[in-house]
């Protein structure tokens, strides 16, 4: 399948592009290791419900086989054991997220449809004007994930050696290469954000998705992409793909050699998103607080911790109810101000 050309300039080009605030977000626990975390999830008294008393829909707002249906998975193989009920992923894909957050928007708030998603694609939807769905269309539980772990990567025979060089060039020469993202996701945020705090310009191309990025950066079709590197781990291990910088504050310990956009002089140049889990509007403030303490309980799990960092190289992040709107609406600072250099 061919790749679609996104009708726009660079992020930061008179064509429409992309742009990012330096808006601090809230931080989120670490959920390992954390003891305030652990005493706020084992003594925090027990949420004064009998929800759940029936299996629960988790709705994933993508088809299956991405990132956030494999996290929605594994949080429901470890709910179940935890609320004692079974928790049904229903994957309603549509406009970027945007058609499975509305069914869990537009359902009975009794707490047995949910919605697993993250903040990327939400808010990303919301900048380009495709929905007015955010933060506070729903009553969230909780932050269960935090992926920061972005990476801006290279076909092996574009003639980039590193990071350093690749900057270089593409300043000299403003949307010389291609990237692949994908328009309504996330991808296309720390792309922008990327070319803003970075001082250069690239060609996005619209792939559709991760799993298009790979055929398109082997085939030649594009010179660039950029997603989580878990999506480009098989490629880069085997020399395919040279993974050029991440948009990590920090470098990854799972891939240490990679250096990140911050230390590369791109000052607020870390993206992350976070995974949370969302009820409709009205629901009972103890179910969503039931919800939470299973989460927090799930981040001590160990089998957990393997899960998520042997498929996506993530340390267990946790967000409680009590703090969740706080830093939704942190998070939301910080890219509301790309607005206009996505396009809008």
């Amino acid at each position: 399948m061919g790749l679609t050309v996104a009708a726009l300039g660079g992020c930061g080009s008179s064509g429409g592009g992309k742009a990012e605030s330096t808006a601090p977000a809230a931080e989120t626990t670490e959920a390992k290791g954390s003891s305030d975390t652990a005493e706020s999830a084992d003594g925090a008294q027990a949420a004064e419900t009998s929800w759940p008393e029936r299996t629960i829909e988790m709705v994933v707002p993508f088809k299956a086989g991405g990132d956030t249906d494999f996290y929605a998975r594994t949080y429901a193989k470890y709910l179940e054991k935890e609320l004692g009920q079974t928790v049904t992923i229903i994957n309603t894909e549509g406009a970027g997220g945007t058609v499975g957050a509305q069914s869990v928007a537009d359902a009975k708030n009794d707490g047995y449809k949910i919605l697993f998603y993250h903040t990327g694609n939400m808010y990303t939807n919301k900048l380009l004007g495709a929905t007015d769905l955010d933060q506070n269309s729903f009553d969230i539980a909780c932050i269960g994930v935090v992926d920061n772990t972005n990476v801006l990567c290279a076909r092996k025979n574009l003639g980039i050696t590193d990071a350093a060089d690749f900057l270089e060039k593409a300043k000299a020469e403003p949307g010389k290469y291609s990237c692949a993202t994908t328009i309504s996701g996330f991808s296309y945020f720390t792309l922008c954000k990327m070319e803003k705090t970075g001082g250069f310009e690239v060609n996005p191309v619209d792939a559709g998705g991760a799993s298009a990025m790979i055929p398109a950066l082997l085939g030649d079709q594009v010179d660039l992409a950029v997603n989580s590197y878990g999506v480009f781990k098989q490629y880069i291990d085997n020399g395919d793909i040279i993974p050029l910088m991440t948009t990590g504050k920090e470098r990854n310990e799972n891939f240490p050699d990679v250096p990140t956009s911050t230390e590369l002089g791109m000052t607020d140049s870390d993206a992350e998103r976070a995974y949370f889990i969302a009820f409709p509007k009205g629901t009972d403030s103890a179910i969503l607080q039931k919800m939470s303490d299973a989460v927090a309980n799930i981040q001590k799990n160990e089998d957990y911790v393997k899960d998520i960092s042997e498929a996506y190289f993530v340390e267990p992040a946790f967000v409680p109810y009590e703090e969740v709107q706080t830093y939704m609406d942190d998070m939301w600072a910080q890219m509301e101000p790309y607005k206009d250099a996505m396009g809008q």
